[in-house]
């Protein structure tokens, strides 16, 4: 919020009305929704991403040359459910660890498949990755900060032993994908 509250007002002070008026709407009807909306129901994928969609253009006016977004979202999963706000936490994670600490651009990808009656979420970035963790291996240990553990743990009170986070660096950047039950149609 504090970032963003500076980026707004750099934006106000250099002139850029149009932009700065833009930012107040997008953060006006990001908070809306994250604040209104129950974090203990299902959404809509597709809702979903259209709140991770609002973040993500707040974050743009911060890092206008570095943030980059890619998404891959296929029509038939726009209306499976998962918990509200569920990916919000992994985002960031990837903003602040991933396109913050660098001068180049880094794309964060957002990408969701069925596998075996689940639904696979990943959210990925080409930052500089974390090279004391490993996707393969990461039980809940490595990866693990407060976001991130409190996705697990919100996983874990809504689907039990049926969900699983697993984070870590990719060699290539930092990845989080997320395994639950497909539930479609059903929030």
């Amino acid at each position: 919020m504090f970032n963003t509250l500076n980026s707004l007002s750099a934006l106000v002070l250099t002139g850029k009305v149009d932009a700065a008026e833009k930012m107040i709407h997008t953060i006006s009807t990001f908070y809306r929704r994250s604040l209104a909306g129950d974090p203990t129901i299902d959404v809509p994928l597709e809702e979903e991403m259209r709140s991770q969609r609002l973040y993500l253009e707040i974050e743009g006016v911060r890092f206008p040359d570095r943030l980059r977004i890619a998404y891959d979202i296929p029509e038939a999963l726009e209306q499976a459910c998962v918990p509200g706000m569920i990916l919000q936490p992994i985002v960031e994670n990837s903003v602040k660890y991933g396109v913050a600490p660098v001068a180049r651009p880094v794309t964060i990808t957002m990408a969701a498949r069925e596998e075996h009656g689940r639904l696979v979420l990943t959210v990925a970035d080409d930052g500089p990755g974390a090279p004391s963790t490993e996707l393969p291996g990461d039980t809940g240990g490595a990866g693990c900060g407060i976001g991130l553990q409190n996705v697990r743990d919100r996983l874990a009170a809504r689907f039990g032993s049926d969900a699983s986070v697993v984070s870590g660096s990719t060699g290539n950047g930092y990845a989080t994908i997320i395994r639950i039950p497909m539930v479609a149609n059903g929030c």
